[in-house]
């Protein structure tokens, strides 16, 4: 298809960033989805960064769209019993083939699998995990029928996972419940046990009252804004320092590192995107 556009790793970590920070400016309504013109302004940023690119509103549409999915594939993995995040391999794991086969019986489009690589995961957790807080502009493989309508083409990315590029289902709403029952009788619940599931719920909860907080009133909306902006900054710093323990440096390390960090907020954008060693090494350079 003549539309149709290859994305490179280094087009698709500078598109995330720019996303972070039309989130940081305040480009998200209050339903999580991107103010109108953002994918325009995306484009205009693309196109500086890589002059010789052809990358339109369009592309920028479909890519935000892709990464979504997988992103929400991949946290509905990790909000159920059975899956778990792998700091060290950066990807999400299953304990066995049972529970996987359970899941991929509930949802027949798969967007991620377990094992991959995924490093952009926490980035994106931060763009759209207000979205599955409340539901607004969630996309899965079942409803997401009328985004697929509004496309004329698909995007496709190199270096990522086969799953970005699978089609949406021709499952009508009665096959899509079917799954979601089967899903059920799986016994893939939410509520797990691990530590990720219990952080996810304790700011879950906190988002939930940001978002009432906005539809009270205009002057109360600005106040919610600050509030989910402060939620996302003290989860990332909670996530920061979990992962600096891991690679040993101590509590006085940590601290100092994270007060660094929170002079250079774009700081924590590029740190996930880093290896272990790379990360210590940055670590070691600020503090």
């Amino acid at each position: 298809m003549e539309n149709k556009r290859m994305w490179s790793d280094e087009e698709t970590n500078a598109f995330v960033g720019f996303m972070e920070e039309f989130v940081v400016d305040g480009q998200r309504a209050d339903c999580g989805q991107f103010k109108p013109g953002t994918f325009e302004k995306l484009a205009l940023k693309m196109l500086e960064a890589f002059p010789g690119c052809t990358l339109t509103a369009k592309h920028c549409k479909n890519k935000h769209k892709r990464l979504k999915e997988k992103y929400q594939y991949a946290a509905d993995m990790l909000g159920c019993s059975g899956f778990g995040w792998n700091h060290e391999k950066r990807c999400v794991e299953v304990d066995n083939k049972d529970v996987l086969d359970a899941w991929l019986k509930a949802h027949p489009t798969k967007f991620y699998s377990p094992g991959k690589l995924f490093p952009l995961f926490h980035r994106l957790e931060g763009i759209f995990g207000r979205d599955r807080a409340t539901g607004a502009g969630a996309v899965s493989g079942f409803d997401a029928e009328e985004q697929v309508n509004e496309e004329e083409t698909e995007d496709t990315a190199v270096g990522f996972d086969e799953s970005e590029m699978s089609p949406h289902p021709d499952n009508d709403g009665g096959q899509a419940m079917q799954g979601q029952a089967s899903h059920s009788e799986a016994g893939a619940s939410a509520g797990s046990t691990r530590r990720y599931g219990r952080k996810r719920k304790q700011v879950d909860v906190l988002e939930r009252m940001a978002d009432q907080i906005q539809q009270s009133s205009a002057d109360q909306r600005k106040n919610a804004q600050l509030i989910a902006d402060a939620i996302v900054g003290v989860n990332e710093r909670w996530k920061v320092g979990e992962k600096l323990t891991q690679l040993g440096f101590g509590d006085d390390e940590v601290v100092r590192a994270i007060l660094k960090f929170a002079e250079s907020p774009n700081v924590y954008a590029h740190f996930w995107g880093l290896s272990d060693s790379q990360m210590i090494g940055l670590v070691r350079s600020i503090i």
